[in-house]
């Protein structure tokens, strides 16, 4: 084994162990990102940590299996009183999902393993005590970067059917890309669904969002026990809208746009393409732009008031872009 190989097995270790400073998970993310030998190491040591390895025991004679459950259930209640909830359903969730590779569990509680050393001990992490500006690393590579106060609870292990995390705030998500194992985002009554993205989520009790990026996404809302309300499944420059009446709507780009002038009286375009702006501007102000493909590509930021007409949006479209704008009838061209 080389010294390169030898540093992230270390990395890894350290990684699965919940022992990685924040630059070290960042440099692990960069180093699983560059290949997918360096993907494939990487699962290859997780799945070695994962607990299920304990179904290479042998059930001991004479045991009860339903009253060894009924006491595995039993624990898990107990905890859930003892344990602050934020911390516990994923627990509950994923105990309920593998109920097939019970027997595993009853001999991880009968060697005393659930009790010296959680089978998936849950990390809760408080965005104020990160970096916003760095990537937080979750088990799996994936990457979630906090905007202002929130939260969010995962398991230190995922199981083997879903990549399932708690979440409160905004955020951004980038995922990586697994498609036998949905990475899977739970948020005030509602599920946000996907296998490789990445998105905005902004989770607010009154009304929650999400922005997509790349990739595909499916929002679930749900009731107070857990049953399918609606579903939306969005595609990129789409943003998917769910409120506390239980809402639950797509809106195209141009659209979002249109709300943020009426609600907030500015729009804003944050590094924006010329063709996503023109599209925008078209269905807001009710006008018809021809826009020439040399310019197409052209980034700008801008922001601009519910008191500009659309003669001085283009102005200043012009000027920072550096296009030239002409109308003819009721056409504007830009070349």
């Amino acid at each position: 084994m080389n010294a390169t190989n030898e540093k992230y097995d270390a990395l890894i270790r350290s990684y699965l162990d919940g022992q990685s400073t924040a630059d070290e998970a960042l440099e692990l993310l960069s180093w699983v990102a560059e290949s997918e030998e360096n993907r494939i190491a990487f699962k290859s040591q997780k799945d070695q940590d994962e607990v299920w390895k304990l179904t290479d025991f042998v059930m001991p004679d004479g045991i009860d299996v339903e009253e060894a459950l009924s006491q595995v259930n039993a624990k898990i209640d107990a905890m859930e009183e003892e344990t602050p909830v934020v911390e516990m359903p994923w627990l509950r969730r994923n105990y309920k999902m593998v109920s097939g590779i019970a027997a595993a569990l009853v001999v991880a509680m009968f060697l005393g393993f659930l009790v010296s050393k959680p089978f998936n001990q849950t990390v809760t992490l408080v965005s104020n005590d990160w970096n916003t500006e760095t990537p937080y690393v979750l088990p799996d590579g994936s990457a979630v970067t906090f905007e202002g106060e929130s939260r969010l609870s995962h398991p230190k292990h995922f199981g083997l059917s879903e990549r399932s995390v708690d979440f409160e705030g905004t955020a951004f998500f980038n995922v990586v890309k697994d498609e036998n194992h949905p990475f899977v985002v739970h948020c005030n009554g509602m599920d946000v669904q996907v296998l490789g993205t990445s998105f905005l989520l902004n989770a607010d009790e009154e009304k929650s969002f999400v922005d997509l990026y790349s990739g595909k996404v499916r929002m679930t809302t749900l009731d107070a026990k857990g049953r399918e309300l609606a579903q939306v499944e969005l595609n990129p420059g789409e943003r998917g809208v769910w409120n506390a009446e239980g809402e639950l709507k797509m809106m195209t780009y141009p659209e979002v746009k249109k709300e943020q002038l009426e609600q907030e009286r500015v729009l804003v375009f944050d590094d924006a393409c010329l063709s996503t702006i023109v599209e925008s501007l078209e269905y807001i102000f009710e006008v018809h732009i021809k826009l020439d493909d040399n310019c197409a590509s052209k980034k700008i930021t801008a922001r601009f008031t519910d008191e500009d007409s659309i003669e001085e949006v283009l102005e200043t479209i012009a000027v920072v872009s550096n296009v030239t704008v002409t109308k003819s009838g009721n056409v504007y061209t830009i070349r």
